[in-house]
């Protein structure tokens, strides 16, 4: 499940993570693959994967469980756009691609290789540029947009 691996992972939010779903699955979770002339709406996106947490070697402290439902995935599959969630806990990442993110619900403090935090709330919009290495502590359950582009690094 390289696409999920790419986002939180090695990508930005994941992957071996969708314990129970195939690569070859992505596609059934992924609506306006192709070329596409109107909006896609994230209300019609798929509902979302079964929980699927990082790999045991990267979790810091707590449960991280985490879905995802993709909205949209260009034909490409440079670009993809979706709803994330995730129950609390720490786990570190490594973001192979460019991850947009608007927190709808909850907190997370994302804390860079140099020790740097910041801490994300409702509301709040981020980018993590690939290459981006660190930690994700979500504190409280965190449900987010986000949009993934650029070729994997």
């Amino acid at each position: 499940m390289e696409i999920a691996r790419l986002l939180h992972t090695f990508g930005g939010p994941m992957l071996a993570l969708f314990g129970g779903i195939g690569v070859r699955s992505v596609g059934t979770l992924v609506t306006g693959i192709g070329s596409r002339t109107a909006t896609v709406d994230f209300s019609d996106a798929p509902r979302p994967c079964k929980p699927y947490r990082p790999e045991r070697e990267r979790i810091v402290s707590g449960d991280p469980a985490q879905t995802v439902s993709f909205a949209y995935q260009s034909e490409d599959g440079h670009f993809l756009a979706g709803t994330w969630t995730c129950q609390p806990g720490k786990w570190h990442i490594e973001f192979a691609q460019n991850e947009f993110v608007h927190i709808l619900e909850g907190v997370v403090v994302v804390t860079d290789g140099n020790g740097l935090a910041k801490t994300y709330r409702a509301g709040d919009a981020f980018v993590s540029p690939a290459g981006f290495a660190g930690t994700w502590d979500v504190r409280d359950p965190v449900r987010k947009y986000f949009t993934l582009g650029g070729p994997p690094g």
